[in-house]
């Protein structure tokens, strides 16, 4: 289940006001929620027989219905649905309690960070254990499919364990003249080889079950039937399982099939890919093939493109014709298109429609081939004017499925038609609207092809030192517009980014373009440092850190210049790594900060494991923090923790002079925000004017 997923959520609270906090703060951490509000039994137990829920977040009690009643209810479903509890005072004798009545986890009721991760690992388990779950109806499926095949087989199959039989087929009982099973079970493989290759038989068996390599073998002997007959047989072993226990397959091939049966066969199956009027693939075989290519691209990164080709006006067409002359007026088109697609894959898609894969290709390649068919079909001597519109769609590693690369296709081909027809439109992803309405797949699409079209750029927000020293530092922030240079929503744009597996190709990009802007202000005479933030995914990609060594080392900038950023809530759950990355950055020099800071549920600790050189305390306390006691009393906490620990802090997103005044009070090292500074286009703040 991905951030993406609609979530089906039971909140168990006494009032709705309540509930609606808990769930505001799971929107707030963008989890698309479709919630339902629980008071009491009769509640739940109408809830569990309407929808699969996948979660259920509880306080101990509402009323007389306890979360004992809810796990009891949850089991009775027969559901996998998690509990999460939500409890004031976290005490070790109650979480105990709640545990043990089968309570997936006990979150403190007032961090909402930590019901956040809690949700997440919740997720994540559940998840797990459905894929498991399908994973073994697949697998029985599959062995019940296997049996039907091995019953039903030509071949001649048997399984043995420790040198006895404990299944054959029909037709390997028939072929060694026995009855049926309970005359070979148990009888030992060696008892139907004739007695002067035994010895034969039973040193290949040795050699075989001794060599770990699972590749098969085989070996040629004499054969002995039931009634003592003798005949050549070739016996091919493999590793295998049969009822869960691990054994040998033996294989006795039928010969029977000849290579012209063979031929046949495959003549059969060739003709199951062709369309019978055109003569070109059909549909079926070209998702096919675009369901490989798609493949490709997620695994090697090649793209191929999609040109979906619609004839023009096909209603007055048919007018004008027929509905018999139509068929005649396709063949031809399908002739011309053939004979003008070279190695392309071309297939009838629909009456009147038809598609091509062209692989290794680029869109640019693709438009002037899309120009030349739109010549080749209006040129085409028919009984009728014919003409089409033709759209392009380019097979990336972030389309989620191949409808989604022919939905492409289709949209820009419509376009195309919106124009007049007979001209061909490249498929744009644009957001709409000020809000951004537009797919996540949409967003991926656009990020991928981002660099090359050079819609990504770099912000520079200016970080102040509230004490004096006038040092050069910026948070280097990513921004992309779509192909009609509206910008991206930035929760959007990673979000989409971590689902196509993109967000490391992103990672490498603003490192590259961040370092030629180090040497740029350095060969100015600014001794300019950026705060980067990497993705989650930075940490387990040991790429990363050779990039940033081979960037140092090519442009002779100092390490100390790049502070790399984590994510408070990403180390905590990858604490092991997260430590490893960061030490391996203070090898090359390199400085780190832990941004997010403080909402996490142990901070301290978690301080005290990571080896940072920097700490954002996060955006939540800098809001209202003139007027709120409580979070100026928590930042002079986590100044204090961190100075203590030798480390600077950061303060992000101040808005206001108050709450700039207090944080200089609370011995805060840096600031940053809108009220300072927005984010530049160039990295050009005059800190000697700050004060």
């Amino acid at each position: 289940m991905t951030q993406n997923d609609i979530i089906r959520l039971i909140v168990v609270e006494e009032s709705v006001n309540d509930a609606e906090v808990i769930l505001n703060s799971l929107r707030k951490a963008r989890y698309p929620i479709r919630p339902r509000h629980v008071e009491d039994d009769e509640d739940l137990q109408e809830a569990l027989t309407e929808y699969e829920w996948d979660l259920i977040i509880s306080v101990p009690q509402v009323g007389d219905f306890t979360v004992a009643q809810v796990c009891d209810m949850v089991s009775s479903s027969k559901q996998d649905i998690p509990v999460i509890v939500l409890l004031h005072k976290l005490e070790s004798k109650t979480m105990a309690e709640l545990l043990n009545a089968g309570v997936k986890q006990v979150v403190p009721s007032n961090n909402h960070n930590c019901l956040q991760i809690a949700v997440g690992h919740e997720l994540e388990n559940l998840t797990e254990r459905r894929k498991r779950k399908h994973i073994e109806q697949l697998y029985k499926e599959s062995q019940r499919h296997n049996k039907i095949l091995l019953e039903t087989s030509r071949d001649a199959i048997a399984y043995v364990l420790d040198g006895m039989h404990v299944h054959a087929n029909p037709s390997y009982l028939k072929m060694f003249d026995y009855k049926n099973m309970d005359d070979l079970e148990g009888l030992p493989i060696m008892d139907l080889v004739a007695v002067n290759d035994r010895g034969k038989c039973r040193d290949f068996m040795r050699e075989f079950m001794a060599d770990d390599k699972e590749e098969e073998r085989q070996i040629d002997l004499t054969g002995l039937k039931s009634n003592s007959r003798k005949f050549k047989l070739n016996m091919v072993f493999s590793q295998a399982i049969y009822d869960s226990e691990r054994c040998i397959q033996v294989i006795i091939r039928d010969q029977s099939l000849d290579e012209k049966s063979e031929k046949y066969r495959k003549q059969i199956e060739e003709s199951k890919k062709i369309d019978s009027m055109t003569g070109l693939f059909n549909r079926q075989h070209f998702v096919s093939v675009l369901e490989k290519s798609l493949a490709k691209a997620m695994e090697t990164h090649t793209r191929s493109v999609l040109l979906y080709i619609a004839l023009d006006n096909i209603d007055s067409i048919k007018e004008s014709v027929g509905i018999g002359g139509i068929d005649s007026i396709i063949q031809n088109i399908g002739k011309v298109l053939k004979n003008s697609c070279g190695k392309g894959i071309l297939a009838r898609f629909s009456e009147t429609e038809f598609t091509l894969l062209i692989v290794d290709k680029d869109k640019e390649f693709a438009s002037k081939f899309a120009e030349k068919l739109c010549k080749v079909v209006e040129a085409c001597e028919t009984d009728a004017i014919t003409t089409c519109s033709i759209g392009i769609a380019v097979v990336l590693t972030s389309a989620a499925s191949v409808q989604d690369v022919l939905t492409d296709g289709l949209t820009a081909c419509k376009a195309a038609m919106g124009r007049g027809g007979n001209t061909y439109e490249v498929y744009k992803a644009v957001v709409k609207g000020e809000q951004g309405s537009m797919k996540s797949s949409d967003i991926a699409k656009l990020i991928e092809t981002a660099i090359e079209e050079n819609r990504l750029s770099l912000r520079y927000q200016p970080i102040i030192n509230l004490h004096g020293e006038n040092q050069e530092f910026y948070e280097v922030l990513l921004r992309m517009v779509d192909q009609e240079g509206q910008n991206v929503s930035i929760g959007e744009f990673f979000d989409a980014a971590e689902r196509a597996n993109l967000t490391i190709q992103l990672d490498k990009w603003v490192l590259q373009q961040a370092v030629a802007a180090l040497v740029k202000q350095q060969k100015n005479g600014h001794e300019t440092h950026f705060f980067i933030k990497l993705s989650d995914q930075a940490i387990k990609d040991e790429t990363v850190l050779l990039y940033i060594k081979k960037l140092f080392k090519s442009n002779d900038i100092p390490g100390e210049r790049l502070i790399i950023e984590l994510n408070e809530s990403t180390a905590i759950g990858q604490i092991k790594l997260a430590k490893a990355f960061i030490t391996q950055l203070k090898n090359v020099g390199c400085q780190s900060a832990l941004e997010h800071f403080g909402t996490g549920l142990n901070s301290e600790t978690t301080l005290k494991h990571l080896p940072v050189d920097y700490v954002k305390i996060d955006s939540s306390f800098s809001k209202d923090l003139s007027t709120n006691s409580e979070s100026q009393e928590a930042v002079r906490k986590i100044v204090k923790m961190v100075h203590d620990l030798d480390k600077r802090t950061i303060a992000e997103a101040v808005e206001d002079a108050d709450s700039l005044a207090v944080l200089w009070s609370s011995e805060v090292s840096f600031a940053q925000g809108h009220y300072i500074m927005e984010p530049l286009e160039e990295p050009d703040f005059d800190f000697s004017e700050e004060e």
